[in-house]
């Protein structure tokens, strides 16, 4: 038999080795993760923990300094916890030995190494692995000890312990009930020397100055399906052939939800026969069930159970065939039924956890600068029903930075439907209102913003608002109303006089631009607009010492070259025009106004062959402006119809 002393060793040695394959398997095909580069929201506190003193608090004080000290050595974390994960099986098998004799120890190990949430961990940088490796080495160091007659023994068994908690708080009512097995068994002495092992290691702890958090939801203690706080587990089963054979759920969740009720069985014989060993183990199963019920129960923490639950499903199962006919018939059926209630509430498909790993991955993909794999990611988690501000967020920016702002103004728009308290969400959306030209829409938001209260700083943006969508009196106030708040605001006092201007109040505007004319910012600007205000209303050499001075400012400006051009031909100084004519023809060639001003300036000039060609020019430019025009238009019109489908 494979189980005789003589080959219980190779036998062990062999199922390590087969346990390690599907994890470096694993590891080989999820290589290409964006997780690898940009870690997870549940470890990037583990991480950050592990770079130094400042890092976050966690609920594993010890997993940080392991990850520590693997990275000081050189050692690649996740191959090292794939290595541990299958020294983990060949201490399960050695446990199982001890508890129910060696072939149980030897399937219960085969069994942890096809696990598929245990190989799932190995890729993530999270406790589970570590724990449930001291925990199986300190079940496996309890079980020697107390078969040694030195009870000094224990204080290195309560060193351990303490290091198990410190890796699993999960496990901490496991402490009392170790010391309470120990008394149980007429130990006091070697209680004692555990307690003050324990208490040693609690007190570095504390030095550590490292709090754990509980919380959760304890009903996931016994569900079937694993769940995870961020991610779905069950999403790399279409990356990773290991997993889709050994994760799934279609009514049974695999593999927990068929552990859950052979285990139970194997615990009802354990209790009945009241072995000493077993009663660790039980002590084991019940406390840390408790304590991980604290703590959340989700897959993560219910991990450091999964193997002593192995022991006692196929204990149980070994057990089971060796009762009467009719005990088999009742043990049955109570399996079933408590198969189908860990298992009543396992779907398919998890549309809560799909959404948060989407999110997670666009997250990822955006920091790693993938844009439009982020875009992706993040389309498939709002499709899943994400409820998280932060994913229509981010995908809101992410389209406007690729360029495509109708797609984030619908976005917003979705946002705000489902959360219409939100004001800065309603404030983005009116601003993708204005970035792709529908300031009514955005005028309208604005003005419900700043008529909550508290919204002064939106008065800016209903004025633009107000402008670019023709209420030009409602917009005038709401720029005065701002001026009597920022009067020191150069921006806030050139859209008055924008606003001035368009309502044809000129004089209003004339003095408002004269009050920039020192500004660095709107200076040039306010010079150009003022003396385009005065050439429409007839007055060119007013206007021209207004555009001088924005030219010797910037020589360069087009508006200004063009406007000061117009002004001297309006004169009658066509001498002095065509250079400004000529320099502007250089920095925009194909300006058909540019070329008809030189036209005229050729011919007042005399200049008759150049005033042809600059006919010529002037018309074929125009036609080339006009067609071009008309393709934005039925663009424009294409685009209109085709997002008035996709809504």
């Amino acid at each position: 038999m494979i189980w005789r002393s003589d080959n219980l060793g190779a036998a062990v040695i062999g199922i390590a080795l087969v346990a390690l394959w599907p994890r470096l398997t694993y590891l080989n095909e999820v290589e290409q993760s964006p997780f690898l580069e940009v870690p997870t929201a549940a470890s990037q506190p583990y991480i950050e923990a592990a770079r130094g003193p400042g890092g976050a608090a966690v609920a594993s004080p010890l997993y940080p300094l392991f990850l520590r000290g693997l990275v000081a050595a050189g050692l690649a974390p996740r191959y090292c916890q794939a290595l541990l994960g299958a020294v983990s099986c060949a201490l399960l098998a050695l446990i199982g030995r001890t508890l129910w004799g060696p072939g149980t120890g030897l399937v219960a190990a085969l069994c942890a190494a096809l696990y598929g949430p245990a190989i799932y961990f190995t890729d993530a940088l999270l406790p589970p692995v570590l724990a449930v490796f001291l925990v199986l080495v300190l079940l496996a160091v309890l079980l020697w000890a107390d078969r040694q007659t030195d009870g000094r023994a224990f204080l290195g068994v309560g060193l351990l312990l303490g290091l198990c908690l410190l890796a699993a708080p999960q496990v901490a009512l496991f402490a009392p009930a170790v010391l309470w097995w120990l008394w149980r068994g007429g130990r006091s002495r070697a209680g004692w020397a555990c307690a003050l092992g324990t208490a040693c290691a609690l007190a570095l702890w504390y030095f550590l100055g490292i709090a754990t958090s509980a919380g959760g939801s304890p009903d996931l203690l016994v569900r079937g399906g694993e769940h995870l706080p961020a991610l779905d587990m069950y999403h790399l089963r279409g990356d990773s052939a290991v997993l889709a054979a050994l994760l799934w759920k279609w009514g049974l969740a695999f593999p927990f939800g068929l552990v859950v009720p052979l285990a139970l069985l194997g615990v009802g014989f354990a209790a009945a026969a009241r072995e000493r060993g077993a009663l660790l183990a039980l002590l084991f199963v019940a406390t840390g069930a408790v304590g991980t019920a604290l703590y959340g129960a989700h897959a993560e923490t219910r991990m450091v159970l999964v193997p002593v639950l192995l022991l006692f499903a196929v204990s149980g199962v070994g057990q089971l065939a060796q009762v009467s006919w009719a005990w088999k018939g009742a043990a049955v059926a109570g399996l079933v039924l408590v198969a189908a209630l860990v298992n009543a509430s396992t779907p398919a498909m998890d549309r809560a956890a799909q959404a948060s790993q989407h999110r997670y991955l666009g997250r990822a993909y955006e920091e790693l600068g993938m844009t439009a794999t982020a875009i992706a990611a993040y389309e498939k988690a709002v499709a899943a029903g994400s409820r998280a501000k932060a994913v229509y967020w981010a995908l809101a920016a992410l389209y406007d930075a690729h360029g495509k702002p109708e797609r984030a103004l619908g976005i917003s728009r979705t946002f705000v439907e489902h959360w219409p308290a939100d004001e800065r969400g309603q404030r983005a959306l009116g601003d993708r209102y204005m970035a792709v030209g529908r300031p009514q829409q955005a005028r309208t938001i604005y003005q419900q913003l700043v008529a909550g209260g508290g919204q002064w700083a939106l008065l800016g943006r209903l004025g633009d608002a107000q402008l670019t969508s023709g209420a030009l009196d409602e917009a005038v106030q709401s720029y005065a109303r701002l001026l009597t708040l920022s009067p020191d605001s150069s921006r806030v006092r050139y859209q008055l006089a924008r606003a001035y201007a368009a309502s044809g109040r000129i004089e209003d505007a004339e003095r408002a631009y004269r009050q920039l004319l020192d500004s660095p910012s709107y200076g040039v600007r306010a010079r150009v607009e003022a003396a385009a205000l005065l050439q429409h209303n007839g007055q060119p050499a007013a206007a021209e010492p207004l555009l001088s001075q924005a030219l010797a400012l910037a020589p360069d400006h087009r508006e200004g070259l063009l406007l000061l051009g117009e002004v001297l031909l309006e004169q009658g100084r066509p001498g002095e025009a065509l250079p400004l004519m000529l320099h502007l023809a250089e920095l925009e060639p194909h300006n058909w106004r540019v070329q008809g001003h030189l036209s005229r300036a050729y011919s007042q000039l005399g200049r008759d062959a150049e005033a042809r060609d600059a006919e010529a020019r002037y018309q074929r430019e125009r036609r080339r402006a006009q067609l071009q025009q008309r393709i934005e238009v039925e663009q424009k019109v294409l685009a209109d119809k085709i997002r008035g489908e996709n809504l």
